[in-house]
């Protein structure tokens, strides 16, 4: 996809019979096409392949090197408002401010612009019919400087100057001579000033001065801007609330605070599972001792292979059988109980059982069943047969009966 470059002028300035610059820019940074076209009949120059980045000017559109001790990023982008608030003429909430990376100096790189200009930039473009993926400033696209010297891209009514160690910056030609005299005030050695552009268009205290050196440009700024392309510059003015619709930053901010509950939902139920599952397992480690501590003591001297099926084998052989009278008194007290529990209309839901008691959890039809099975265990059994509780409902009655005494 090409880069298609316009130039915005500043913001009171932007009209629909205004002829604004444009360039576009292919994948690999070469300068495919160049024009000069009103900003009504832009949208007519833009192909299906095209991405608009809009340049507007560095006098409007800030850049800052930050100094913030913060190491992680979330801390610096929290930190950078107020580490800028001194240094800003208007209020923090005037003004639109976009991090940018860490500079090798460990300063953060910031642009700044005032929202009203960045509204007004905005319109201008809707209305004609143009929808930007990126806003730069142009001071961005200016080449490093020299550590020696100045880089200064000049025109006859501004110029762009490179500050090696600091923050790029855009004013009026007419300015250059002042800024350059401040500059310098307490430095010892002259500095170095590289001229971009003719000669002449220079003013006469700066050609003047002895580090002065004027080499050629034709001060084409977005001819400029294609080599810069192939460096990727970090900074879109186009973020936050000014990002476009559609966008990953737009739908991320959209989406931000639906997804982080989605995050904390979703560690919640992973934590609650995990936490129910543990229980499970723990669950099922008492039952697994359980049911050795009980076959342990219900068949004593027997293998256990598989329990279910030999305390089945047990209970079917009848009171009378050779396996039962080896077994212990709980395999005995279930012998002798179970034929009585199969007759009668009974489910059994829980057995508990130590060497002196038989404890059952069973569901009845009535009250009247419950006595009588009590009645009929204690006839088979001749233990003590006691109904620890029961509770009726509409489904029936749950009853816990206690067997103990003789296992013979």
């Amino acid at each position: 996809m090409n880069w298609f470059l316009l130039g915005l002028p500043e913001p009171d300035g932007t009209t629909p019979e205004l002829t604004l610059d444009w360039a576009r820019v292919g994948a690999g940074g070469n300068l495919l096409g160049r024009g000069w076209t009103p900003l009504q009949g832009i949208s007519e120059q833009l192909r299906a392949n095209d991405r608009v980045m809009a340049l507007v000017p560095g006098e409007r559109a800030l850049l800052y090197h930050v100094a913030i001790p913060a190491r992680s990023r979330s801390a610096q982008l929290q930190a950078l408002p107020y580490a800028l608030e001194d240094r800003l003429s208007e209020d923090l909430e005037a003004m639109h401010i976009v991090p940018g990376p860490r500079l090798p100096d460990g300063q953060l790189l910031a642009a700044v612009a005032a929202r009203r200009d960045m509204d007004s930039w905005l319109e201008a473009m809707r209305e004609a019919g143009i929808e930007a993926r990126c806003m730069l400033p142009d001071t961005a696209l200016l080449p490093p400087a020299p550590e020696d010297g100045l880089q200064v891209f000049g025109t006859q009514e501004r110029c762009l100057i490179q500050v090696p160690g600091h923050e790029p910056l855009a004013l009026a030609t007419e300015l250059l001579p002042w800024w350059l005299e401040r500059w310098q005030a307490g430095r010892e050695e002259a500095i170095r000033i590289d001229w971009h552009g003719a000669a002449d268009l220079a003013p006469g205290s700066v050609r003047n001065l002895p580090g002065f050196e004027a080499r050629e440009w034709n001060g084409d700024l977005l001819a400029l801007a294609a080599p810069a392309l192939r460096r990727r510059p970090a900074l879109n003015l186009l973020s936050g609330s000014y990002a476009p619709a559609g966008s990953g930053a737009e739908v991320w901010s959209r989406w931000r605070l639906p997804a982080a509950i989605a995050a904390g939902i979703l560690l919640l139920w992973g934590g609650t599972l995990g936490l129910e599952i543990r229980h499970l397992e723990r669950e099922v480690q008492r039952a697994d001792r359980a049911i050795v501590d009980l076959f342990e003591t219900t068949l004593p001297g027997t293998r256990m292979v598989d329990p279910s099926g030999q305390f089945r084998l047990v209970l079917d052989s009848g009171p009378d059988a050779g396996g039962v009278g080896q077994a212990g008194p709980i395999a005995r007290r279930l012998a002798h109980a179970a034929p009585t529990l199969a007759s009668a209309n009974v489910e059994l839901r829980q057995l508990r059982a130590d060497a002196d008691r038989l404890e059952l959890e069973l569901d009845l039809d009535s009250i009247a069943e419950l006595d009588r099975l009590r009645s009929r265990l204690r006839e088979g059994t001749s233990a003590n047969v006691r109904i620890l509780s029961a509770e009726s409902d509409e489904q029936g009655v749950r009853a816990r009966l206690q067997i103990e005494g003789s296992g013979s």
